[in-house]
């Protein structure tokens, strides 16, 4: 959950504000000023016990609160501040601005009107900085997904690159089938606890393989569906650890699982050379697409491809845009290994091919998307009624 802190000169909208707070499973009240008093001892206290990642200032009484605002400013308190009034000119917001605050709120405000100003502010001021977010989800299930982005996460760490795989389908994720590995924590317990992540219990939450930091779903595990703040809050913490982050996502996203593919500057459909899959992948791709993702952002990895049976042409024709990286159907390794619970064989020809990808994967990191817009949330809001 978002850590929030209020500051208000008004005890009623003060105890307005934190009521619908606590109505909300995205945000956690932290802190609270009415009256507001000292800058100087609500400052101490944000930066030593609260550290909130929002703090709302009530802007209504501007002369009360303008120095206070300064002061938060000055000495950079951690924390997004978002102004709130009922009303405002374009001359009063210079006057705000120029005090730091960016990001107004308009009061009285709805729970949704705090969530998409919450994520205009934080992708605005503290967007996920790691060019080099890659997701993975199936044109449909049983394509072979996890193992391509399993085997190519391995192939990013032999080039000494520090990886880390996500596995984001909460539901049916198979690492830690394919690989025999438990880990009674992993990514329910890394998404609950993100906003007060530390490096030692963020190690707590991995396991290893290969090089490969792994983040386990642990299907058999129940847990509230995670929200896009939970998301921001991992990905935000661990952008600066690794050199790769990589997600397993299941085939259709969620308003969690948006936040991965918004930050992502690549995502990868995975589809096999079956009318089927191929007919579905262009559907996720125009899913994708619809929900603002840049269509030069997203991908087709075309999986179990048999040279001789069905041409790239053929494939690319069906899809209607060009295939990112072909793996061969390598039927015995691939195999072999989910029997072994290991990686398919360094000799293989689909293991070979995940390297000619993870090369071609770093062969350069692109311009990370403008993130500060709500509209992907709004879009699959749309989509899911």
């Amino acid at each position: 959950m978002l850590r929030v802190a209020v500051y208000t000169p008004n005890a009623v909208t003060a105890q307005a504000i934190e009521q619908l707070i606590q109505e909300s499973d995205r945000f956690e009240l932290v802190g609270k000023g009415s009256p507001i008093g000292s800058a100087h001892e609500i400052i101490r206290t944000l930066r030593n016990h609260q550290d909130p990642e929002l703090i709302l200032l009530d802007l209504t009484e501007w002369e009360q609160v303008c120095e206070f605002a300064d002061h938060l400013a000055v000495h950079r308190v951690p924390g997004v501040i978002i102004g709130f009034r009922p009303s405002w000119n374009r001359m009063q917001q210079l006057t705000f601005e120029e005090s730091g605050i960016l990001n107004l709120l308009q009061d009285p405000f709805s729970l949704a009107d705090l969530e998409a100003a919450a994520y205009d502010a934080l992708h605005r001021h503290h967007p996920i900085a790691n060019h080099n977010v890659l997701a993975f989800l199936p044109a449909k299930a049983g394509g072979g997904c996890s193992t391509v982005a399993l085997n190519t996460a391995a192939a990013l760490a032999q080039g000494n690159k520090k990886v880390l795989l996500m596995e984001c389908d909460r539901r049916s994720g198979v690492l830690s089938i394919l690989l025999n590995l438990e880990n009674p924590l992993g990514l329910p317990q890394a998404l609950q606890n993100a906003g007060r992540l530390t490096r030692l219990e963020w190690r707590k939450h991995l396991v290893e393989e290969s090089g490969v930091d792994l983040l386990l779903a642990n299907p058999t595990q129940r847990a509230p569906l995670a929200s896009w703040a939970d998301y921001y809050q991992m990905l935000h913490f661990v952008q600066r650890e690794y050199s790769f982050i990589l997600a397993d996502l299941p085939e259709v996203i969620n308003q969690g699982t948006a936040e991965v593919v918004r930050c992502a500057r690549a995502v990868f459909v995975v589809c096999e050379p079956q009318v089927p899959s191929l007919i579905l992948a262009g559907v996720r791709c125009s899913e994708l697409e619809s929900c603002g993702i840049p269509a030069e952002n997203v991908h087709i990895i075309l999986n179990r491809w048999e040279r001789d049976r069905f041409s790239l042409a053929d494939v690319e024709r069906i899809l209607g845009r060009p295939v990112f990286a072909a793996l061969p159907n390598d039927y015995r390794p691939v195999n072999d290994a989910t029997m072994q619970s290991q990686l398919v064989s360094a000799n293989s020809k689909f293991a070979e091919s995940c390297r000619s990808l993870a090369r071609k994967l770093t062969g350069g990191a692109q311009a990370s998307p403008d993130r500060s817009k709500f509209t992907l949330l709004e879009r699959l809001g749309r989509l899911a009624s």
